[in-house]
């Protein structure tokens, strides 16, 4: 308790400087202002005018907002519906094709041999 007494008596003393400094910048703000801003002139308020403004046409409203996202979310589920029937039929098809022989691919039916051999055929150097 006794260490609590000067810190607080410093922390209202630092608030109280912060405070007048405070107050002095603004003084000094408000002689700037004062400096760069030339009086202004007084002017004469004009009482105001009032214009009767004609009566618009009633313009049809748009359809509502709620309609364009249902149709965007019936889109959505057809797409979300094709695909899942895709999918489907990709794994139907996967699973007749399923066999136990090995497919062929082109690294297994390519021999380096044959191919330069076909090269030089076909790139004679000469004729």
């Amino acid at each position: 308790m006794e260490k609590l007494i000067p810190l607080l008596i410093a922390l209202a003393i630092f608030g109280f400087k912060s405070y007048q400094n405070y107050m002095k910048e603004q003084e000094a703000a408000l002689k700037r202002r004062k400096v760069t801003s030339p009086n202004p002139v007084p002017v004469k308020q004009q009482p105001a005018t009032y214009k009767s403004t004609p009566q618009k046409t009633s313009v049809p409203t748009p359809p509502p907002f709620y309609s364009e996202k249902i149709k965007e979310t019936n889109e959505i589920q057809r797409f979300k519906k094709e695909r899942e029937e895709h999918r489907s039929a990709l794994s139907k098809k996967v699973k007749l094709s399923n066999s136990p022989q090995k497919e062929h691919t082109i690294g297994e039916d390519f021999d380096l041999r044959k191919a330069v051999i076909m090269s030089v055929i076909l790139d004679r150097p000469y004729k």
